[in-house]
């Protein structure tokens, strides 16, 4: 049974998402609600839940607001949120689940199925102080990428990113100053996450940072040499889109 307080300010949306786990995820029990910062923050040092269902704007304050008055994060939690565009981009970036107003019960199943896989306490940590870098509303591009593999979550700096390689509906990153890992996502979805940030995807298996390319070489077959001496292939119909964006950067 994973216990949760429900934080929001609007009580029947309080009252919707307590009606609505009790019929589609039992094995979440509310202990307990609140509805804004300074109640939320002293319901959740009270009760001590596994998660906390919060919500983004309310009159004394932010969902953002009251993470930051733990100065440990011992609990999980899942925004409940009408905010969309990039600072939903922002949530995804950081591996933290939040659900849209208003709430689909497809949604919020898929949420407590990964809140109920989730990871231990030091890796919400790890997540929560990514999520807050990354969430500077003037900025849609973060420094930091969340990376979850089968044994642990990695925070890694995108600079230090050479280059993701497709492995079926996993991919492989390399870095600049840590080993290889493997991460259960597809290419596709880190080729969305991180084509803003200088990568460009030269071939149906291959994303690049373009600040590790060395060298460009069309025949006999495209490829690109690295700065650390890989060789990546380039198909024909990115030849060209890849040379402008070489060119973008001298």
């Amino acid at each position: 049974m994973i216990t949760a307080v429900i934080v929001d300010d609007e009580k029947p949306a309080r009252e919707a998402l307590t009606n609505m786990l009790k019929i589609f995820c039992p094995d979440v029990k509310i202990i307990g609600e609140a509805d804004g910062v300074e109640s939320g923050v002293e319901t959740i040092n009270k009760l001590e839940p596994d998660t906390v269902f919060l919500d983004i704007q309310m009159p004394d304050g932010t969902g953002f607001d009251l993470l930051k008055e733990f100065a440990s994060i011992n609990f999980k939690f899942i925004f409940i949120t009408a905010y969309q565009e990039y600072a939903i981009q922002a949530f995804k970036f950081s591996a933290i689940d939040y659900i849209l107003k208003p709430i689909d019960p497809s949604d919020l199943i898929a949420a407590v199925e990964k809140l109920q896989e989730s990871v231990l306490n030091e890796d919400t940590n790890k997540k929560f102080q990514t999520f807050i870098e990354n969430i500077q509303w003037h900025e849609k591009n973060p420094k930091k990428i969340v990376l979850k593999t089968f044994e642990t979550v990695i925070v890694a700096e995108k600079e230090s990113i050479v280059r993701c390689e497709s492995e079926n509906n996993y991919t492989m990153f390399y870095f600049t100053d840590k080993p290889k890992i493997l991460v259960s996502k597809t290419l596709k979805e880190f080729e969305d996450l991180l084509s803003a940030s200088g990568f460009f995807r030269v071939h149906q298996s291959h994303l690049i940072n373009l600040t590790y390319v060395s060298k460009f070489k069309r025949f006999p077959e495209s490829h690109v040499i690295l700065t650390n001496g890989e060789k990546v292939p380039v198909s024909i119909r990115k030849r060209d889109i890849l040379v402008k964006l070489l060119k973008s950067k001298l």
